[in-house]
């Protein structure tokens, strides 16, 4: 986040300030209908941010759903369905570094730019102009150190000064994790959205850095910025030259499902994405400094604290226990208030953009 954004917002959380609004409810139907669920899948036809520059060097590929990212010994970065153009295989499975892309069916073999190099016995597909069956191309992009899917992103020069600021070009990927939870996507995104559940649901692991309701956002277009309170500042001067991000931790929900969270030395990527009403992919890169990227006991204590316990044990438990609620039908609707203001925000942009 942009510094002066991150200083206004900490000053008001120090300020005594706070999210207002009034309380209001989403019906529970937004959880479990299948219905709408196809109407909001249109959103993930937007650009969107599916990984880091730093994961794909010269010569490396990578799956991201049905969809295969390839850098060239070049470095330029394409983007690919993840399937051969005989029999449709899927090409990969997994992280990897080659210099040729091969079927395990067939043995059809792609360059990393798409271009199909050799076919076994070509000759028994007489009528065919193999020329034209390189892998089909996807729209992808690079800003700001992050890789965006489905063209150039959807963000307003704010938000880009924002993503540009976090210096991700100087990160590395310390780890990736993936995962599959039975919850709706939206309950993912909106558990990170407020700061009303700090102290009961993270008692034990990170409540001890932070201040109980303490939190404080803005929309931005259709994104967020917000700031989460920490303990440090009950007790500092907020000035020019403060350690912001020992004081306040800054967030920024990149619509429709991305969220990007700036610990003290490191930073969080989580992208969610939905494969049905009650099933969601949760992918967490952690991203850290370059020159720091040496320092792998530190890493791994971060890592086991944020995606073991925070994130999987808590945050994702959470949702699956409100979707098993809403499945039973115990819910006719979600209560909010004002603490968790900026899920009005993400609800109006799904609800504009929908249409």
């Amino acid at each position: 986040m942009q510094r002066e954004h991150q200083l206004r917002l900490t000053e008001a959380l120090k300020a005594g300030r706070s999210l207002d609004g009034a309380a209001f409810q989403i019906p529970a139907e937004r959880y479990r209908d299948a219905a709408w669920f196809e109407r909001e899948r249109r959103l993930f036809d937007l650009p969107r941010i599916v990984a880091a520059s730093s994961e794909l060097a010269a010569g490396a590929c990578m799956p991201i759903g049905s969809t295969l990212l390839a850098r060239d010994r070049e470095g330029e970065l394409r983007a690919f369905a993840n399937a051969c153009r005989h029999r449709g295989t899927r090409l990969v499975d997994a992280p990897c570094a080659a210099k040729a892309l091969t079927c395990p069916y067939h043995g059809w073999t792609y360059g990393l730019d798409g271009t199909l190099l050799h076919v076994p016995h070509a000759e028994t597909f007489a009528g065919i102009d193999l020329a034209q069956r390189g892998l089909r191309p996807q729209p992808v992009t690079e800003r700001a150190g992050l890789v965006w899917l489905g063209g150039a992103p959807h963000v307003d020069d704010a938000i880009a000064a924002d993503l540009a600021a976090l210096e991700l070009a100087d990160h590395v990927v310390f780890r990736r994790g993936h995962t599959t939870r039975r919850c709706n996507w939206k309950l993912v995104i909106e558990a990170f959205l407020d700061g009303y559940h700090i102290r009961v649901l993270h008692r034990d692991s990170i409540y001890r850095f932070f201040v109980d309701a303490s939190a404080i956002g803005e929309p931005v277009g259709r994104h967020i910025r917000a700031v989460a309170g920490r303990r440090a500042l009950l007790d500092a001067s907020v000035t020019s030259t403060s350690p912001l991000r020992e004081l306040a931790t800054p967030n920024l929900i990149i619509f429709p499902a991305t969220v990007i969270i700036e610990h003290p030395d490191s930073v969080s990527l989580l992208q969610v994405t939905p494969q049905a009403p009650d099933l969601t992919t949760w992918d967490h890169l952690m991203l850290v400094p370059r020159d720091r990227a040496a320092d792998t006991d530190h890493w791994t204590r971060s890592w086991a604290l944020l995606e073991e316990t925070v994130f999987q044990r808590e945050d994702l438990w959470v949702c699956e226990q409100i979707q098993r609620s809403l499945a039973a039908h115990a819910v006719d609707e979600l209560l909010f208030g004002s603490l968790e203001a900026p899920v009005r925000w993400f609800h109006d942009a799904i609800a504009a953009e929908l249409g």
